[in-house]
């Protein structure tokens, strides 16, 4: 973490960061020992500030720390990590587009505010964008699971995932995604269907 901090190389720092994404990828433990080093904001600014290389990994452990813990994913939120995560859906290579979807997938999977800020920050257009795109099956199950999440409780958020044109790339993926991908489409589309009779036509 003190690699990060350091006005160190660019390269220095994105091995420091793929370090922290190594470490995180499966113990909670050290997720949270990751976390109380002080690791999530400089992951953001290396987020924002990072080369290529630098974001992707940044991206990667922000994902990982996200897994599981709402503190860890409110102090990502926090740290501004949003905003930039939404910006690398648009313009990032797809590495990074897989990582900054999987974030906001974790993101949004408890915090109503998290959602809605999500949504202010633009993401839900490039989310569909993501489905319909010729894109990875991992990429395409990360976007489909955030949409899920962002579709859970806002009928606003509903109105404007449909208005970005999610339902028919949605029933794409449940046609012909992976057994993921599939159970996230579904999970979006059901939470679609809740209250809307004309969201539920478009479904059917």
């Amino acid at each position: 973490v003190q690699l990060l901090r350091d006005d160190g190389s660019e390269g220095l720092k994105e091995k420091a960061a793929g370090a922290l994404w190594n470490l995180s990828i499966e113990s909670n433990d050290l997720r949270q020992s990751i976390s109380d080093a002080g690791a999530i904001p400089v992951l953001v600014q290396l987020l924002k500030e990072g080369g290529v290389l630098g974001k992707e990994k940044a991206a990667g452990a922000l994902v990982n720390l996200s897994i599981s813990g709402d503190d860890r994913r409110q102090s990502i939120a926090q740290a501004g990590a949003i905003p930039l995560l939404v910006q690398l859906l648009r313009d990032g290579n797809a590495g990074l587009k897989e990582n900054a979807a999987g974030a906001l997938m974790n993101l949004s999977i408890t915090c109503d505010d998290r959602r809605q800020s999500i949504a202010e920050a633009g993401a839900i257009p490039p989310l569909v964008q993501l489905l319909r795109d010729d894109g990875s099956e991992g990429l395409k199950e990360k976007a489909a699971g955030a949409l899920w999440n962002l579709s859970i409780e806002s009928n606003d958020l509903r109105q404007s995932i449909s208005d970005a044109g999610a339902i028919p790339v949605l029933v794409q993926l449940l046609k012909e995604g992976g057994v993921l991908g599939k159970e996230k489409a579904a999970g979006a589309l059901m939470n679609l269907s809740i209250t809307r009779d004309d969201l539920r036509q478009s479904i059917a």
